[in-house]
């Protein structure tokens, strides 16, 4: 009690006055000291609310609280897994012939695929949040000229001409789109009986590829 009255023989008699109209008036608190308590008490309340929810907001996770959080974590990488990159980088392994049109082109392996998005089994990327999205390839041939075309949810978004190239040769192609969530996205080709060329990373081949990054949520 002594300890909690010394502070205020210190102060203006003015103030000491405005502060104890400022506590919780209440029958049931009858001493100062017991006023005090209870304002501490809702003090620390609504400090430990804030701190959770600041936590939350900063880091995105919903048990994180700020008070176990430093500055050092903070800028060494907390912030990180609330925005996961989404992208892959995707390439074919082996030449194939005689694609059929409309056929799906499937790039069987993979430089990078963050999230398991792409599907080497059937080359398929399935987008995982609506956002825009950039999207490039390049096929290799040595056959007669054809059309590529990138398909999203079974239409037709952007396309590439292949030439002839009397040899062997490649083309590419960039767009940048929205794609929806759960989006099915592929290249396939537009013409019958077409060749494209792949071949492992290790051999000096033409590449044939396909990649696709989110740029941005929407």
């Amino acid at each position: 009690m002594l300890l909690l009255l010394i502070p205020l023989f210190c102060v203006p008699p003015s103030v000491i006055s405005f502060k104890l109209t400022t506590l919780q008036k209440d029958a049931n608190l009858t001493s100062l000291e017991e006023r005090l308590t209870n304002l501490e008490q809702t003090i620390e309340s609504r400090l430990a609310v804030t701190e959770r929810v600041l936590g939350q907001l900063l880091t995105g996770q919903a048990d994180e609280n700020l008070e176990t959080l430093d500055v050092l974590s903070l800028r060494s990488g907390v912030l990180v897994p609330a925005f996961s990159p989404i992208l892959f980088s995707a390439y074919k392994s082996f030449d194939e012939g005689g694609i059929s049109t409309k056929v799906t082109i499937r790039f069987d392996e993979t430089y990078i695929n963050l999230g398991d998005h792409y599907h080497t089994e059937d080359g398929i990327f399935i987008a995982p949040v609506t956002g825009v999205y950039m999207f490039h390839w390049t096929i290799a041939t040595g056959g007669t000229g054809f059309t590529t075309q990138l398909m999203v949810a079974g239409s037709v978004r952007a396309s590439n001409l292949v030439p002839y190239p009397g040899g062997s040769d490649s083309s590419s192609a960039m767009v940048i789109i929205t794609v929806n969530k759960d989006d099915h996205v592929w290249i396939q080709i537009y013409g019958s009986s077409k060749h494209v060329y792949g071949g492992s990373i290790s051999y000096n081949k033409y590449q044939s590829t396909f990649s696709g990054i989110l740029l941005q949520k929407t």
